[in-house]
């Protein structure tokens, strides 16, 4: 990508390209990009639904100097194999074998959205081998929330000819206002793939089919007794304008982790905060990761 308007920051770290890595879990490919020397202590970036690992290529390089970077793609997205079924604990079990595959030290996981779920199940296995755990605009709710209304409509990608014409196809789910061209664009030509006819999405549009409202109550209560049940550091960052993480819902995890684990707030923020406020992204991440390695974990027992 070669784009004159973005800013000098973005050209150097999109400039500072990752290694592209691989390990075979549960029969599948799973491909990940890594910055870093592995003496360090190590950070593993999860990308949310329909989405891959360049959604962090702009902000892995920031830590780079001090740790060894992975960012991840779930099977099903991004260039990792599809599956041909899918479950939020199976991509939780792919994150613990990137971990174990990197031997990461002192290993913080930074999960975005679906990511952030798949990452709770992630600390859940790891218990204390995993030095701390970021939620990044991941909603569990009380369980007297009414399930949201699901309207997914499963069907193969569609093809398209331009390259052009799928990229102006690219479109943030859920839509948010003030997202960075410079960002979008970055992020659009890696969501897509050449095929024999055109141009098309390299995620699987069959993962889908296990988000339902039938399964949706089932899901959360889980969600809910494995956070509460995490031993490792947890941290929660919240867009503070959010459609899908409300602050009741951001009030409810801090009482459901006793009021141990900070929400941390990016002003200006919608759901994909990497996309609209990338920097306040880095500097909120950056300070937390000081104070951990400076303070006494409440969580551990």
């Amino acid at each position: 990508m070669k784009d004159k308007n973005s800013p000098k920051w973005f050209q150097q770290a999109i400039a500072d390209e990752p290694q592209k890595l691989s390990v075979k879990i549960k029969g599948s490919k799973i491909v990940y990009n890594a910055w870093g020397d592995k003496k360090n202590p190590g950070i593993l970036f999860v990308h949310g639904g329909m989405a891959h690992a360049d959604w962090w290529s702009f902000i892995a390089p920031y830590f780079s100097k001090t740790h060894r970077v992975i960012a991840m793609n779930l099977g099903g997205m991004g260039d990792s194999d599809w599956r041909k079924n899918y479950s939020m604990e199976t991509w939780g079990e792919e994150i613990v074998g990137v971990c174990k595959k990197e031997k990461l030290k002192k290993p913080i996981i930074a999960g975005h959205s679906l990511g952030g779920m798949c990452s709770v199940l992630a600390a859940s296995i790891m218990k204390k081998e995993l030095y701390g755990l970021v939620i990044v605009d991941t909603a569990i709710m009380p369980p007297t929330n009414t399930p949201p209304k699901f309207d997914l409509k499963i069907r193969a990608n569609n093809v398209y000819k331009n390259l052009s014409e799928i990229k102006e196809r690219f479109r943030l789910v859920p839509s948010q206002s003030d997202a960075l061209p410079y960002t979008m664009e970055f992020i659009a030509e890696k969501s897509i793939k050449k095929v024999k006819n055109g141009w098309t999405w390299k995620f699987d549009p069959k993962y889908m089919k296990i988000f339902n409202v039938e399964s949706f109550a089932e899901r959360q209560s889980i969600f809910r007794k494995k956070l509460k049940r995490l031993r490792c550091r947890v941290a929660i960052f919240r867009g503070e304008k959010s459609v899908i993480f409300p602050g009741r819902s951001a009030k409810y995890m801090h009482e459901l982790m006793d009021k141990k684990s900070p929400i941390i707030n990016i002003p200006e923020a919608h759901h994909h905060i990497m996309v609209d406020q990338p920097l306040a992204l880095v500097a909120a991440l950056r300070s937390l990761i000081i104070d951990w390695d400076h303070s006494k974990p409440s969580k551990a027992q």
